[in-house]
């Protein structure tokens, strides 16, 4: 994410707020998405262990919600209200196992795609209200880069006329959201070992039927964070949980959501949830399906202290994402004498 850590908050305008004009991304840090061991480069190992080690401070007091029960689990996520509990929970093992295949085998096959998107931005008030909208339509495109053993996932977007766009509605006030190709990243083989993992059972999203897996990241162990970037380069990392709904007959991941493992109150930020459904995309040149994203929803929620009336509020955004028409994406480079 990108926000302004200059500004100061002042009256309920989101415009005024410290925290507010931001991009959401998923950034690996110091592990490559083909390696089956997550283990940072030997040049960052420094870096890498003080990370860890804010990571177990800032979380110390940290409790994932798939340590609650199933009845607690229904009320705070509605998705769950209608889940089977699981009958066999020695499954687990076996569902991740072929779940990583799938997810190894992803981000081994990517190519260079790209969709239509269709954006819908919204600034809400303290009440959930809609204070303010706007929809941005563009190109979305998934690029791929190897470098030695090292796979990079870019993704960015631009104009009909190919041009890059610079974060769209960010200097009206939105948050501006993307990385979502990465949703099903915490179970490749690589990630699996950072995080802790629970089979709550089972449900029917559609016409198919489908695990439900729950998720957390484990503090002093993830290398995988949600960033909130500032334009100074001020970063924050964040460690998440979540659900995933596997499909029983292929293991293939078709909905995540992701939520903050704890609050950021240094920053207000109170919820971040993403919802991903993928969809499977068959193109005319690439013998195996790629699943990418479909459809997004992210929520965001801050709380921020007015010093001057000594009073909190709170200012909420949410973004929806529809992705269309996925296209090989190829670059001609054509010179003239």
């Amino acid at each position: 994410m990108i926000f302004d850590v200059s500004a100061s908050a002042s009256g309920s305008d989101p415009r005024s707020l410290p925290w507010r004009m931001a991009v959401l991304s998923i950034v690996l840090l110091n592990a490559p998405i083909t390696s089956s061991s997550g283990s940072p480069p030997p040049t960052q190992t420094m870096t890498f262990l003080v990370q860890q080690e804010n990571q177990r401070d800032y979380y110390a007091n940290a409790h994932p919600y798939l340590e609650e029960s199933l009845d607690n689990l229904g009320k705070r996520i509605p998705e769950l209200r209608k889940i089977h509990p699981a009958g066999n929970l020695q499954e687990l093992p076996a569902i991740l196992k072929k779940t990583a295949s799938n997810v190894d085998s992803f981000f081994r096959d990517i190519v260079d795609v790209i969709a239509q998107e269709k954006i819908t931005q919204e600034r809400l008030n303290s009440g959930g209200a809609v204070i303010a909208s706007e929809r941005v339509r563009d190109n979305y495109l998934i690029l791929r880069h190897v470098n030695g053993a090292r796979t990079d996932i870019v993704e960015y977007r631009m104009d009909a006329n190919g041009n890059h766009l610079d974060h769209p509605g960010l200097n009206k006030g939105y948050f501006v959201t993307l990385g979502f190709a990465l949703s099903c990243n915490y179970f490749s083989t690589a990630f699996q070992p950072e995080l802790k993992f629970r089979y709550l059972g089972d449900q029917k999203i559609g016409p198919q039927d489908t695990y439900v897996v729950a998720f957390a990241q484990e503090p002093g162990k993830a290398t995988n964070f949600v960033t909130m970037t500032g334009r100074s380069d001020t970063r924050v990392h964040m460690l998440m949980q979540g659900v995933a709904w596997v499909d029983k007959s292929n293991f293939q991941i078709i909905r995540t959501r992701m939520d903050l493992l704890a609050p950021r109150p240094e920053i207000g930020l109170e919820q971040l949830t993403t919802v991903v459904t993928l969809g499977k995309v068959q193109l005319l040149d690439v013998a195996t399906p790629l699943w990418l994203p479909k459809e997004v929803k992210v929520a965001l929620k801050f709380r921020e202290f007015d010093p001057d009336h000594r009073y909190s509020y709170e200012v909420g955004f949410r973004n929806g994402h529809r992705y269309v028409d996925y296209w090989r994406y190829r670059v001609t480079v054509k010179i003239n004498p």
